[in-house]
């Protein structure tokens, strides 16, 4: 097998990955649109090392990124190298597991999504499977079993070297401050290799899932199990937390591992709601809340940028929520969402003109009166509550922003969603 993850076509599939996929260098600070050129001298002193075994993985960097629930999240950052050495050997592993892996599997797979996932959820809720456990496995990236991991790739992959290989990558250290760290466990979360072996490890659980019969989705270490009856999940969950500490060696957070109703679940940003017998997909209130957030400090009164920027990079943070979130009957958060972007929209502007005069100018360059400009660019009032009144709703309207190239919200929405039923 190590001679097929070192074939030249191999190599050039996962080195045009790296290079499509870009990213940060890592510790050695090769850069990815650098690779090529390195690999150009390099690859057969690279390959030669890597097949008499010789080979040691740099230590990958360690950055921490904020979690949405709170907290941090470690992320390892291999060298561009390590990348493309790790895609490579994904790229051999993955036709061999992927035929095995549950239909009901969702996470870092060919053709599979979060949407899907929701979606089976969905069908699970209106067949009567309304009671939910969500699982919580703690730190998972973080705490899985380098032996159980390497004894499940064993059972399919023979090739000695290839498995020493995947070895050292788990071991490899990790730097902080220019220091290296040892690595017992885990498989930290940047590298290409590591969603691969998370689902090989879960794969397991996966299969326990399915001999006891259960219902069941899973996205990475998320997974929720549905059954009929509330008495009914709160004896599945302590039979799983069993396996998964017992079996996987894994670790389940009591605290946040939780049985609840559909109308309080959370998977993948998605909840549910029931209208006339039947549960569709809504929008959880975390990720609208964390959305609210990232507008209002786009929009904060004390950043100087432009407002063709700003609108730019509201544009980026729009079109990628509203294409994940266009799945759920969701057009009243739409507006809503709408409506305090233009607010937070109009009282920058306000702010941004400064004085009486030139807000004067301003008012008369997108249309009031001369007489109702005088009057309104010497408000005393403040810009909040300006931003609600007809000083500004009715210069800085919608059809203002539209014209400068802004799409807000809801009519992203509508263009993605056009047919969805209009909900509360």
């Amino acid at each position: 097998m190590l001679e097929k993850i070192l074939n030249r076509r191999n190599i050039e599939r996962a080195l045009k990955a790296v290079e499509r996929n870009k990213g940060a260098g890592g510790v050695d600070g090769l850069q990815s649109d650098e690779l090529r050129p390195f690999l150009n001298s390099h690859l057969r002193y690279l390959s030669d090392k890597i097949l008499d075994g010789k080979y040691e993985p740099s230590p990958v960097r360690k950055v921490e990124i904020p979690k949405p629930s709170g907290g941090t999240r470690m992320l390892g950052i291999p060298t561009v190298t390590d990348r493309m050495i790790q895609q490579a050997i994904y790229q051999q592993l993955s036709p061999i597991y992927e035929s095995e892996f549950s239909e009901y599997s969702f996470g870092f797979r060919p053709a599979k999504n979060a949407h899907q996932a929701v979606r089976t959820a969905q069908e699970y809720l209106n067949a009567g499977y309304i009671w939910i456990i969500e699982l919580d496995l703690e730190k998972f990236f973080d705490k899985v079993s380098h032996q159980k991991l390497m004894h499940l790739l064993s059972a399919k992959v023979k090739d000695v070297k290839t498995l020493s290989l995947i070895r050292s990558y788990l071991r490899s250290g990790i730097m902080e401050g220019g220091l290296t760290s040892v690595r017992t466990e885990g498989t930290p979360q940047g590298s290409p290799l590591s969603p691969l072996l998370s689902n090989i490890m879960l794969h397991e659980l996966d299969k326990e899932l399915a001999k006891r019969g259960h219902k069941f989705v899973r996205f990475a270490d998320d997974c929720s199990i549905y059954v009929k009856s509330e008495r009914a999940a709160h004896r599945v969950v302590q039979g799983l937390i069993k396996y998964i500490e017992n079996e996987l060696l894994l670790k389940v957070n009591r605290e946040k591992t939780k049985i609840s109703e559909p109308r309080d679940s959370y998977l993948l940003g998605f909840s549910f709601y029931q209208y006339n017998h039947r549960y569709h997909v809504r929008i959880h209130q975390k990720p609208v809340q964390r959305v609210k957030a990232k507008c209002k400090h786009l929009t904060r009164s004390s950043d100087p940028t432009p407002e063709h920027v700003t609108l730019a990079k509201l544009a980026n943070v729009i079109r990628g929520w509203v294409n994940y979130f266009s799945l759920a009957n969701a057009k009243k958060i739409m507006l809503t969402l709408d409506g305090l972007l233009y607010t937070r929209l109009r009282i920058s502007a306000w702010r941004r003109w400064k004085v009486a005069r030139n807000r004067i100018v301003q008012l008369q360059k997108l249309g009031a009166s001369a007489h109702k400009a005088y009057m309104w660019g010497h408000s005393s009032k403040g810009a909040c509550r300006l931003a609600h009144s007809p000083v500004l709703t009715q210069t800085l309207t919608q059809g203002y922003y539209t014209r400068l190239g802004h799409q807000g919200f809801f009519q992203s929405y509508v263009q993605r969603h056009d047919d969805a039923p209009f909900t509360f």
